[in-house]
């Protein structure tokens, strides 16, 4: 149960070596930083910078990253709008009764830029983190209590394999469903809702399952050992600095060279 999915191993290279933390740390420093930054050429540089983390440290491919910009892309481009036409300046274009400034633009650039700069990387690091390794850093390095950190990590696989199993259930369903004029299975509102209620029954039962199993190995123990163990080493640390420098001289030479 607490072991890692096949396709979580086999994409296990570069970064996603290091201790889970590592990356979450650098994450969380990263947002903290950009919050101070309304520099658009530093945005653009900090961001070339992190897809090239990404690509070569995490071993994403442009699809995953093309995907992961067109998810937040709605937002920042909401952004973006929003602050164009809510903000004092110079007008630009007049859009109806709207107008649209040069500050309003120049900030709102900005903060879509920091939606990408924060969210791209975000959604990459999640999909390549094991979340058995990271909940065992969490136990040893932050205290988090087994039983809590080992309840979530149970809950984050049994919502992993719902989508697999509703549609096992509709399949089901198809299978034993009337057919309509064109000879396609007819499920109407009833069967979704007996599949519907399966699944929720099958999650309870599953849940209850998998309590009575982590309380046999002792998981709510008030003193227990693990196997498995997620120290810090070396390469944490030179990686870290390498993102960090990197970052830095990135936005500094985007910015000087867009100045």
């Amino acid at each position: 149960m607490l072991s890692a999915p096949v396709g979580a191993r086999s994409r296990r290279g570069g970064l996603a070596r290091l201790n889970p933390l590592t990356p979450a740390a650098l994450l969380l420093l990263l947002g903290a930083s950009v919050s101070f930054v309304l520099d658009v050429a530093a945005l653009v540089g900090l961001h070339a910078w992190l897809l090239v983390v990404l690509a070569a440290g995490l071993r994403a491919d442009p699809g995953e990253l093309l995907r992961a910009h067109l998810t937040f892309a709605p937002f920042a481009l909401g952004v973006l709008m929003t602050n164009a036409v809510s903000r004092p300046g110079r007008v630009l274009a007049e859009v109806g009764p709207l107008l649209v400034t040069d500050d309003g633009v120049r900030v709102g650039a900005a903060l879509a830029l920091r939606v990408l700069v924060v969210a791209v990387p975000a959604v990459v690091v999640a999909r390549r983190t094991d979340a058995t390794r990271l909940v065992v850093a969490l136990v040893q390095h932050c205290r988090v209590r087994p039983r809590a950190g080992f309840a979530v990590l149970t809950a984050h696989r049994m919502l992993a394999e719902m989508p697999q199993r509703w549609r096992l259930l509709l399949s089901s369903a198809r299978s034993r469903a009337p057919l309509d004029r064109r000879g396609r299975p007819r499920i109407g509102a009833r069967g979704y809702a007996r599949a519907a209620l399966a699944l929720l029954v099958g999650g309870i039962r599953r849940g209850n399952h998998v309590a009575d199993a982590l309380d046999v190995r002792g998981i709510g123990a008030p003193v227990r050992t693990s196997r498995r163990q997620e120290p810090f080493r070396r390469t944490d640390g030179v990686v870290a600095a390498v993102v960090v420098v990197g970052a830095l001289l990135a936005a500094l030479g985007a910015r000087l060279m867009g100045g």
